[in-house]
């Protein structure tokens, strides 16, 4: 079940912390990518997620919350930046998603009886066809392959 949960977080909220001095006009999506996808960010946030999947197998959820705090951060920029309506829709989507999830797991002890049944219960609404559509027009957003695809 908790594997489910980091799967999903892994999966769906591995995007790269934002660099400043973005663009002020509004970006195309190859560029929109190109800013969640930027490589040497990317290295940055793999670290973050293996430090929250680390952190649910020591029963920690901070470190999750953290990872996605940052994914929230970078997702909120691009949004507000890229000229792509239907990308703009899923990563505010995802937004929603990720804040769902916080507020799902934060302050709740895993010795928390229903911690478990409230996080499978959450799984299916975690991810929608916007998590679809940001894995497809930005491919390379996650850290980890899409289960699906193997």
């Amino acid at each position: 079940m908790f594997r489910n949960a980091v799967s999903f977080i892994a999966i769906s909220a591995a995007v790269p912390l934002c660099l400043s001095g973005c663009s002020s006009g509004q970006l195309s999506t190859k560029q929109s990518c190109a800013l969640i996808n930027e490589p040497a960010v990317e290295h940055f946030i793999e670290e973050k997620w293996a430090l929250a999947y680390m952190g649910i197998l020591a029963q920690n959820s901070q470190p999750a919350i953290e990872a996605l705090e940052t994914a929230i951060g970078i997702y909120r920029e691009v949004s507000e930046q890229t000229g792509n309506r239907h990308l703009r829709t899923a990563l505010r989507s995802e937004i929603e998603n990720y804040q769902d999830f916080i507020d799902l797991i934060a302050n709740r002890s895993f010795d928390d009886p229903t911690l478990a049944s409230d996080v499978e219960a959450a799984e299916g609404g975690l991810q929608d066809r916007y998590t679809d559509y940001v894995r497809e027009t930005c491919p390379a957003s996650a850290s980890e392959p899409d289960p699906s695809a193997s």
